[in-house]
């Protein structure tokens, strides 16, 4: 077989494949990778060695995957309990969007008791979907900007 390329000779040539990385390799990585993550929330005028700050909604309840963490969700108008029925749309989109760009990003998503409570409410709740950025963290050194969503909103 004639060819220009000799694997033997190349020097990223593994003759059983990609070997795994040594513990050594590993450990580098991950200094290498955290003081460069470190760097960038200072840069962002955050404090790398701060305690991670727990994300929670008006109602004091942390939020975790867009989700109250203790599964009781409460109408972002009036704070009455409420099902999965009525969800803004425009929240759902933008965590949606944040969720497949950031790592450990806690957007909230919302959900209102009925479509009068949610007109009710739009002139404070429209601010939310307004342009917004998420990190750098300990665990993503990159800033990730989002546009305002687009529409006037409305109920899944």
């Amino acid at each position: 077989m004639d060819t220009d390329f000799d694997m033997e000779d190349d020097a990223n040539y593994e003759p059983n494949g990609p070997q795994e990385p040594t513990s050594e390799n590993w450990e580098e990585f991950w200094q290498s990778s955290t003081a460069r993550n470190a760097e960038a929330m200072r840069e962002a005028g955050k404090d790398p060695n701060a305690p991670y700050k727990k994300t929670l909604n008006k109602y004091g309840q942390e939020i975790k995957a867009g989700m109250p963490k203790d599964s009781k969700l409460l109408c972002c108008g009036c704070g009455i309990p409420v099902s999965l029925q009525y969800e803004c749309c425009q929240c759902l989109e933008i965590f949606r969007d944040r969720a497949l760009r950031t790592a450990n990003d806690d957007w909230e998503r919302t959900f209102w008791c009925s479509g009068d409570c949610y007109k009710a409410h739009w002139e404070e709740h429209k601010h939310k979907h307004g342009p917004s950025k998420a990190g750098p963290s300990k665990m993503d050194s990159r800033i990730h900007e989002f546009e305002a969503a687009k529409g006037y909103g409305a109920l899944w």
